[in-house]
């Protein structure tokens, strides 16, 4: 659990987050196929939104399993070592 909250904790854990939700709201809810048109009036369906949450939420735990907690060392900012 403690390597979950650091994961969140992770600026581009957000950022990846917010990318793909502007990715998600642009091109899966508001394109409209046969007029080749964005309709933006799906902001306000309580689906787009529900949608979107559990989506994030399966993508972030794939993304916290998948990518970053075999590679935690990889991703922590390291001490400058103390000469002595």
């Amino acid at each position: 659990m403690k390597d979950l909250i650091t994961y969140l904790k992770w600026k581009p854990t957000w950022i990846g987050i917010l990318i793909f939700s502007v990715l998600y709201f642009i091109l899966v809810q508001a394109y409209v196929y046969p007029m080749l048109t964005f309709d933006f009036s799906v902001i306000m369906k309580r689906e787009t939104w529900i949608h979107l949450i559990f989506i994030n939420a399966g993508i972030t735990i794939f993304n916290f399993f998948w990518f970053w907690r075999p590679n935690k060392e990889k991703f922590q900012k390291k001490k400058p070592q103390e000469n002595s």
